[in-house]
C-alpha cells in the first residue's frame, strides 16, 4: 500500500499480489511467451482484426496457465522463448494441455451472438444521429454483454468428461512403447504388489494412461483381476522385453527387489509367497 500522488484525487493504492507489489517497488517482474490462435491485429498495417496465430506475453505463471485453458487447442510456446520457462514450469503445461484436449474443451472464440451484438453497437455508435431506441440500446449494451458472456463461460466450464474423468487414476508410463502397447490392447494387464491395506476391489476401476511426455493418451478399465503369489508369476503372464528385459530371470529379479524396496516404506516384508495383483485391462478411449 502506497499514497499515489498522481491519482486523480491522490490517495492510497492497494495491491493484493505480493508479486505485483514487490515488482512495483523493485522495478521488477518476468515475462512468459507465447502464441494461441486470437482474434487481433499482427500488426498496424493489417486493415481488419481476425482470428490467426499471434504472439502475446503474460507477466505471472498464473495467467499462463490461464492462457492455456482459454486456447488448449492452439497454445504454444515458440523455441526461442522456451528459456523464458523453466522444465518444471513447461512439464506443468504440458500435462494440463493435453488434458484440457483430452476433456474436448476447444480455443475460446466470439460466439455468433456476441459478435451480432457488437457489430450492432458499431453500427450505432457510427451513426450521426441516434433516435431513443439507438439510446437504449447503447444504455442496455453492457448489461446484455455481460450476461451472454457470463452464460457461455458457464456452458464452457460445464463439461461432462471433465466431471468423468476426475474418478480415473493417472497410469504413469516410462517408454511411448508401452504407452501404445497399452492403447493398442497389446499391453492388456497391469502388475503390481498387493499390500494388507489393499481391502477394495480394482474392478471396474478406470485409468487415463500418461506418456513419458507427460500426456495423457487414453483411458482403460479394469475387468478382472487376480491375486497369485510372486514365485508362480509365469513368463506368458507379462511382456517383459517391452519392459527392457531380456530375460524373463532378469525382469522377475527386478520386480522382486523394486518390491522388497517399496515394502520397507510401508514396513511389510516381501518374500516369494507375497502377492501381487494382476489387472486385466481393456481400452476404453484413445485420445
Amino acid at each position: 500500500m502506497y499514497y499515489d500522488v498522481n491519482c486523480k484525487p491522490p490517495g492510497y493504492d492497494i495491491q493484493n499480489s505480493l508479486y505485483e507489489a514487490l515488482g512495483n517497488v523493485s522495478s521488477s517482474g518476468v515475462t512468459y511467451h507465447y502464441e494461441a490462435f486470437m482474434y487481433g491485429r499482427k500488426n498496424p498495417e493489417e486493415k481488419e482484426a481476425k482470428y490467426q496465430m499471434m504472439e502475446s506475453h503474460c507477466h505471472s505463471f498464473d495467467e499462463v496457465v490461464k492462457c492455456v485453458y482459454d486456447y488448449p487447442e492452439s497454445f504454444r510456446i515458440p523455441e526461442d522463448c522456451l528459456e523464458e520457462y523453466s522444465k518444471q514450469e513447461l512439464r506443468c503445461l504440458k500435462k494440463m494441455q493435453s488434458y484440457l484436449k483430452a476433456i474436448g474443451l476447444k480455443d475460446e472464440k466470439e460466439s455468433p451472438e456476441i459478435a451480432a451484438l457488437n457489430e450492432k453497437w458499431k453500427e450505432i455508435d457510427d451513426k450521426k444521429r441516434k433516435s431513443l431506441k439507438d439510446r437504449f440500446f447503447i444504455l442496455s449494451y453492457q448489461n446484455k454483454w455481460e450476461k451472454l458472456r457470463e452464460k457461455e463461460k458457464l456452458e464452457r466450464y460445464n463439461n461432462e468428461k471433465a466431471l468423468l474423468y476426475s474418478s480415473y487414476y493417472p497410469l504413469y508410463t516410462e517408454k511411448n512403447e508401452v504407452a501404445e502397447a497399452y492403447l493398442s490392447g497389446k499391453k492388456d494387464y497391469i502388475l503390481s504388489r498387493k499390500y494388507s491395506f489393499d481391502k477394495k476391489t480394482e474392478v471396474g476401476r478406470r485409468y487415463m494412461v500418461v506418456n513419458p511426455d507427460n500426456e495423457y493418451c487414453g483411458t482403460l478399465e479394469v475387468i478382472s483381476e487376480e491375486f497369485l503369489p510372486f514365485k508362480d508369476l509365469k513368463a506368458e503372464m507379462v511382456d517383459y522385453k517391452l519392459a527392457g528385459y531380456k530375460t524373463f530371470l532378469d525382469y522377475k529379479e527386478h520386480l522382486y527387489r523394486d518390491y522388497q524396496k517399496d515394502g520397507k516404506l510401508f514396513q511389510e516384508e516381501f518374500t516369494e509367497d507375497s502377492l501381487l495383483i494382476y489387472l486385466k485391462v481393456k481400452v476404453l478411449e484413445r485420445f
